[in-house]
């Protein structure tokens, strides 16, 4: 139980200063129990003890070294975090849409680099904005990010994480990265998306999207990467498997995976592409986005029953299926 309350304090602050501070708090603890008499039952002992020093989440406010007024303390870590990875992500997505569209423009250099570096301000600050409101709404409304949000008590402790249970921020962050890129080239440059083919002297293209038709589904473009930078956002700010992670999270990939699919059967496709596709290819183009949706549906089906698997065993909401 020590353990885990010194756990729940460090396990959000620096990691040049847990060491040291998990030893401060280990001797306060001593120090209480010293002090306690000996015909109470050690258990309990622990637990007054840690009654004393109270929810950990404040306890570790001591040690941060300055107040946070924007975004109280007890969203600031996440917020900061998020806002890390939300201006990292659209700088590298914007860069290679941008890098890739002036591949293929006439554009001179130095309009090319000014519109590239007014488009990365605006991106990043428009990102930045939404992250900013949002964690003032929670701010604002004590929206609890956390299974449980009441008086505190040691049984609310955070377990010591099983590896297995843990979820890998650097995975998800690489993986918003990369829907970023994605989102990016679909938005910024998606009449250079298609096929490109070698013709001795160059390179011929054929183009994937009507453009005429393409900018109406936009909309759903952007929902559909939303929802997938939303399932990893999420997973980093849980930071362990829960069933309620799972469920969350299995919910979310449905979502994405419907509009995929009524995306890619809507007609946003250059006919003159279907026809060339059609000459070579064994199977006719509606047979082919019929395999993609299946395709779609069994990797959304598969990740979400291992999402739920890992929530069952390893992060039940109670704790009850790690052990203490």
């Amino acid at each position: 139980m020590i353990d885990r309350y010194i756990y729940g304090v460090i396990k959000d602050l620096p990691k040049n200063q847990r060491e040291e501070i998990s030893k401060e708090i280990r001797v306060l603890i001593e120090d209480i129990l010293e002090g306690m008499d000996d015909s109470i039952p050690q258990e309990e002992q622990i637990d007054r003890a840690l009654r004393e020093l109270g929810d950990p989440k404040e306890f570790a406010n001591r040690y941060r070294g300055k107040e946070r007024y924007l975004i109280g303390p007890k969203y600031f870590d996440r917020y900061v975090f998020v806002l890390k990875i939300v201006a990292l992500s659209v700088f590298i997505g914007i860069s290679i849409a941008s890098g890739l569209g002036t591949i293929f423009s006439i554009d001179s250099l130095v309009e090319a680099i000014s519109n590239y570096m007014a488009t990365v301000f605006s991106a990043v600050l428009y990102g930045a904005a939404w992250v900013t409101g949002i964690f003032a709404l929670l701010e604002y409304y004590e929206v609890s990010l956390d299974d449980k949000d009441k008086l505190w008590e040691p049984a609310q402790l955070p377990l010591l994480p099983e590896k297995k249970a843990v979820i890998s921020k650097s995975e998800s962050i690489f993986s918003i990265i990369l829907i970023t890129i994605m989102l990016s080239i679909f938005f910024f440059v998606p009449e250079k998306i298609g096929i490109y083919y070698d013709v001795g002297d160059g390179w011929g293209f054929i183009r994937l999207f009507d453009m005429g038709i393409y900018s109406a589904y936009k909309l759903v473009i952007f929902i559909v990467f939303t929802l997938n930078i939303s399932i990893e956002l999420f997973k980093i700010i849980k930071g362990r498997w829960t069933l309620k992670t799972a469920m969350i999270t299995t919910a979310l990939n449905f979502s994405s995976a419907a509009l995929s699919i009524y995306f890619i059967y809507s007609p946003i496709w250059e006919k003159g592409m279907i026809k060339e596709i059609e000459k070579y290819a064994p199977l006719s183009f509606e047979r082919i986005l019929l395999v993609v949706s299946a395709i779609i549906l069994m990797v959304t089906l598969m990740e979400s029953l291992w999402a739920l698997y890992k929530g069952a065993k390893y992060g039940k909401e109670d704790g009850n299926s790690i052990k203490k």
